[in-house]
């Protein structure tokens, strides 16, 4: 392949390219790109690179003309070309950084008219990929830049129009022309405050009377208009515009949780700040199910209500807004089908973020489970198979984070979770002699948590602290709660002839192990109760299940992120054990459904750090030597996480 300069010189070598306006320049330099990339294969936006630099008459590409070779274009220059409706977009990770790149040099501008201008750009470059992807973090992350924009030049045509095109991606994004009208009206309340004589607050009338089809009615229609007041009394106090995630929820009046309306659900409504995951309808229980149990948990930054009901059922989750005249607060509900709650508590106070939790009956036999919150939260909800919950989970932090990283390359890591597993009356796998799993991990993460919290100088928290019981769903909402920027669960490996030897580490993904061996670490860890039949059908019927909820969950491209944190765990492991005990043997990076990591906000990861029913591992695991070489491992992956590699 010819390289990038030899390209361009043949291409500035012909009179065509002498006579082209700056203006045309972006459908032009389009046109030539794909031409370019397809006889020369190189990339879809080098190629724009270079079909910039002949394009514009100023930067000396001519015939016959010497001087200063052509500088290449700028970011902004590229990504305006690829708003070209007739350019044909390159693969989506380059679309990513190049508007990523634009959306740095936003934040580096401010809230300045360049900064807004910038942002709009990179948005409608994602915008642009998720309407021809569907990528839904494309989606998010353009809401965010709209929201961005439009604050910080509110009162401008150019910030009504962020905020209109954000209210016109978020009905896109939910797939729901409702959700349209809503967020358009809105902005239509609020820019009528901000702009009100624009071209633009004109196109949000016009565009709310051609959808007058989708706007509620009755009680929603007022509690849409009271939400409007909302609005237009936060512009006039110079309130900034609402994120993709906290757009207000309705106002709730005083709706009580055993008369609510039921509410709608989808399986990513982020317009809303909610991303809800139900199961089908068809393995779902037609019989009666019973609320078991309630397991809450609160903390300051976020909080996990975890219902445990007899058997899979439907459900659906609403929002309502605090209403400081009725004494109400802001609310997150879940209305489970064919439910009954007897001889459960009817409220539970919590703390934290989460007040309480209260359960109502509903006509024809349902439950509705209502969480009391101190302000409006991201949220997110979710069920786990076998047995069957239904997972609320609610924070003060955005549910997309991108992979951060500087100049340098390092990306930014605060805080980290280790999480020993199983302890108390949950032994884990026992060795041939006796040693027991809770033992050996418990020691193990108190010594990685010494040398990430001193040596790193990175806040680390333990799931557990001594030889104490915590369910999977808290290990993993004390995570959340903490705003971990990862997540490490430590555990020992077992098989059944006691043959198998080495480290292991495990992503959250289906199974992809032809052997089956996975299958059977999660269905252990899971600790799932026994199946009818209890064959590997079971097993992998339950492990499909669960890679399906995590792919929708996965927001954020948590589970790309996860995978690569658990190859670098397993290269330290192999490096760390490899000097000391050259026969170590590498069982590899592999992935399947544990309970502990679904709905982790953050990579994580599952360690499985030598089998603990091999004689000659579980002797290694008893002294002080190997633990510290597993410790040294985890610290050592974290660290290289971190520096960026």
């Amino acid at each position: 392949m010819e390289s990038d300069t030899g390209i361009l010189r043949k291409m500035c070598s012909g009179p065509a390219t002498r006579g082209v306006a700056a203006g045309a320049a972006p459908s032009f330099a389009v046109h030539r790109r794909t031409a370019v990339q397809r006889s020369h294969g190189i990339s879809a936006l080098r190629a724009a690179a270079i079909l910039f630099a002949c394009g514009a008459p100023l930067l000396s590409c001519g015939s016959g003309t010497s001087g200063t070779p052509a500088p290449p274009p700028s970011d902004e220059q590229r990504a305006q070309a690829l708003l070209d409706p007739a350019a044909a977009l390159p693969p989506r990770a380059e679309v990513v950084a190049l508007a990523d790149a634009v959306a740095i040099a936003s934040s580096r501008a401010g809230r300045t008219e360049r900064g807004a201008a910038l942002a709009m750009l990179a948005a409608d470059l994602r915008a642009r990929s998720f309407r021809l992807d569907q990528a839904e973090a494309d989606a998010r992350e353009a809401l965010e830049l709209y929201a961005a924009a439009a604050s910080a030049v509110a009162g401008t045509l150019q910030g009504c129009e962020a905020d209109r095109r954000r209210a016109l991606l978020a009905g896109d994004l939910a797939r729901d022309a409702a959700v349209s009208y809503r967020e358009t009206y809105l902005a239509s309340r609020r820019q009528a405050v901000l702009a009100p004589r624009t071209p633009c607050h004109a196109a949000l009338e016009r565009t709310l009377a051609m959808s007058s089809a989708y706007r509620p009615r009755a009680d929603a229609l007022r509690a849409l208009e009271r939400e409007g007041d909302l609005a237009s009394e936060a512009a006039s106090r110079g309130a900034p515009s609402p994120s993709a995630f906290a757009a207000s929820p309705p106002p709730s009046g005083a709706v009580s949780p055993e008369s609510a309306p039921p509410s709608s659900t989808s399986t990513q409504a982020a317009s809303e700040g909610q991303v809800v995951v139900t199961p089908r309808d068809a393995a779902a229980a037609k019989e009666p199910v019973k609320l078991v149990s309630l397991e809450p948990f609160g903390s300051e930054k976020g909080g996990r209500v975890v219902i445990h009901l007899s058997g899979p059922t439907t459900f659906q989750v609403g929002t309502l807004g605090a209403d400081a005249a009725a004494g109400k607060d802001a609310r997150v509900f879940v209305d489970i089908a064919r439910a009954s709650a007897k001889g459960v508590p009817r409220e539970t106070e919590v703390g934290g973020v989460v007040r309480r939790v209260r359960l109502g009956a509903q006509e024809g036999g349902g439950t509705r489970v209502v969480l009391d919150l101190a302000a409006s939260l991201y949220r997110r909800v979710f069920y786990l198979p076998d047995p069957f919950r239904i997972v609320i989970d609610v924070s003060t932090r955005p549910p997309v984070r991108k992979d951060e990283q500087d100049a340098s390359g390092k990306r930014e890591v605060r805080r980290v979770v280790l999480d020993p597993g199983h302890g108390g009356n949950d032994t884990g796998a026992v060795g041939p002699t006796g040693l027991k799993e809770k033992d050996v991990t418990l020691d193990i993460a108190h010594r990685a948590a010494t040398i990430v919290s001193r040596e790193l100088g990175i806040e680390t928290l333990l799931t557990r602290d001594d030889d104490t019981y915590v369910a999977l769903d808290l290990r993993t909402a004390r995570a959340n709660a903490f705003h971990a920027d990862l997540f490490v669960s430590v555990h020992c490996n077992a098989s059944e002839n006691g043959q198998a030897r080495g480290p292991m580490t495990f992503s959250l993904d289906r199974v992809r192990d032809p052997e089956g061996l996975a299958m059977r670490v999660a269905a252990r860890e899971n600790a799932s109760r026994p199946r009818k039949n209890g064959g590997e059908g079971d097993a992998r019927s339950i492990d499909e299940e669960m890679a399906l909820i995590a792919s929708n969950l996965d927001v954020g491209d948590l589970m790309a992120r996860s995978r690569h944190v658990a190859d670098l765990v397993q290269r330290s492991a192999l490096a760390s054990l490899g000097v000391r005990w050259p026969d170590t043997k590498d069982q590899g990076t592999k992935t399947a459904g544990f309970f502990v990591l679904v709905g982790a906000d953050m990579p994580a990861v599952l360690f499985e750090t030598s089998f603990i029913s091999n004689p000659d591992d579980e002797a290694r695991l008893a002294t002080a030597d190997y633990r510290q070489k597993l410790a040294d491992a985890v610290a050592n992956a974290i660290r290289a996480y971190r520096e960026g590699k």
